[in-house]
């Protein structure tokens, strides 16, 4: 019962975790189309900041939180004694020692730097050159949680080549998930010529982007189970698999957006049927998560995402 509780926290821990990475990503590379969506934002409603930005920083607030809550559940499930395991000093150090620890400190630092650049902002008088160290500072938090997949687990055995893919996959998918919040905000804010121009220079971001997801995907799934084979006859390849359905699945929203519901902008509904699109596209993301939190959990080795 006590496995099952500790389990069960560190997929939740994780998910939450990965909610707060991705929340920096969002800002990071959408940060112009975040400050063009909240001046006209802020046109239309008196909230300031804007609902948006709370609702990101303050998932960067819990992931740092779910960190911590991580360490403690892994403690407590490496220890199998309860919260008395969880929570013994000797236990504690022995983890913080470990590879699980490096994660930790890793991940600390990062959501640290984040939530610094945050309050700074909002108490500081804002200026260009602010904007970009604040940018630059978001930067290297989101640079330092994603170089913490790659000292993990399985993946932390493979050779230095496996870890940077590795690390520019993780990069690629965070920046993909990441723009799917400020475009389904967007969708509610900008004028139609701007939701367009937004959308169009989205999309042609994307090709590439998504081409590299896919190749960088494929090839770290193939390193991490063995064989193709593995992929198909083994539980761990066979959730791999499920999550890459839903991963081609958010790939095929995406082509309908960018072929049919972005030209149909004009149209009475057009505006309507991306919003819902993206809000479908949102909730994949998420279900890819929680399968992801599972993942490497549950069922296989501790691997890169």
């Amino acid at each position: 019962m006590e496995m099952y509780i500790w389990s069960t926290l560190i997929v939740l821990s994780k998910f939450s975790f990965y909610l707060g990475f991705v929340s920096i990503a969002s800002y990071i590379f959408l940060g112009q189309v975040i400050d063009q969506i909240q001046q006209k934002a802020q046109q239309k409603t008196t909230t300031t900041p804007s609902t948006f930005l709370k609702l990101i920083n303050g998932w960067i607030f819990v992931g740092l939180v779910a960190n911590f809550i991580w360490f403690i559940a892994s403690t407590g499930a490496m220890a199998e004694d309860g919260i008395r395991g969880a929570l013994d000093s000797d236990m504690i150090e022995l983890m913080w020692d470990s590879s699980i620890g490096e994660v930790t400190f890793y991940r600390s630092i990062g959501f640290s730097i984040a939530i610094f650049a945050f309050v700074f902002s909002v108490y500081s008088k804002p200026t260009k050159i602010k904007r970009y160290v604040f940018h630059l500072l978001y930067l290297c938090s989101l640079l330092l949680l994603a170089y913490s997949f790659s000292v993990l687990g399985h993946v932390s055995e493979l050779a230095w080549l496996e870890r940077i893919t590795l690390i520019f996959h993780v990069l690629l998918i965070a920046w993909w998930m990441g723009a799917l919040l400020p475009l389904r905000y967007a969708c509610s804010v900008l004028a139609h010529n701007e939701l367009f121009i937004l959308m169009e220079k989205f999309g042609k971001q994307a090709v590439p982007m998504v081409t590299l997801i896919i190749i960088a995907g494929l090839w770290l799934s193939i390193q991490l189970v063995g064989s193709i084979d593995a992929l198909v006859t083994t539980s761990y390849g066979q959730v791999l698999l499920f999550k890459l359905i839903l991963v081609n699945s958010i790939l095929l929203l995406a082509a309908r957006h960018k072929f049919k519901l972005v030209p149909a902008l004009n149209n009475s509904t057009g505006r309507e049927m991306l919003s819902k699109s993206i809000s479908i596209e949102i909730m994949i993301a998420l279900a890819i998560l929680v399968t992801t939190s599972a993942l490497t959990s549950l069922v296989g080795p501790e691997s890169y995402l």
